[in-house]
């Protein structure tokens, strides 16, 4: 009987050590009462899945003036860059730009203005002048960026925003820098 005993443990043991099934996250869903993959997305709401891209426009009728804080800039593209600056106003992130070394190529900025971002571009002068201040311009507004004197890596800044009919709203915060 004390023979048996080692031999019954060991194998219970191997029968413990079998993997547990996976569940699928068709299985999953039905369990948690969703539909799964079969579930079709109510048109009047956004994609949840969809990439948070920014546009060429801002959406019509909004308030150019009005900066938005960026949320989700996950999936926009500024280009090439050997690095950037980033606005914030408080503690919400409300610009990044970005720029490569090089002073003759533009600099990019991704703002978000009427719920939407939106790509602004600047003039050649490369990340140097991203990172002493520059006026990036969308379709309909610019954003002019004057940060403290200095090379500090986060610096104070005013930022003036501009629409076509002359329309401007001034924010202060800090320019962040890499």
């Amino acid at each position: 009987m004390r023979k048996l005993l080692p031999l019954a443990m060991l194998a219970l043991a191997a029968c413990s050590s079998e993997p547990a099934e996976q569940e699928t996250a068709d299985d999953f869903a039905s369990r948690i009462g969703q539909s799964g993959a079969q579930a079709q997305l109510d048109p009047s709401q956004p994609d949840p899945n969809a990439p948070n891209v920014a546009q060429a426009a801002p959406p019509a009728n909004v308030d150019l003036t009005s900066l938005q804080q960026l949320g989700d800039v996950g999936g926009v593209n500024l280009g090439p860059r050997e690095g950037g600056c980033t606005f914030m106003a408080g503690e919400q992130e409300m610009i990044i730009a970005a720029g490569m070394n090089e002073p003759t190529l533009p600099g990019k900025a991704v703002v978000r203005v009427g719920n939407t971002l939106v790509m602004m571009d600047a003039s050649a002068g490369g990340l140097a002048a991203i990172k002493r201040g520059t006026t990036f311009e969308g379709e309909g507004f610019k954003v002019t960026v004057r940060p403290a004197a200095g090379d500090a890596q986060t610096r104070p800044v005013n930022v003036s925003v501009t629409d076509a009919a002359g329309k401007s709203q001034t924010f202060s915060g800090n320019w962040i820098c890499a």
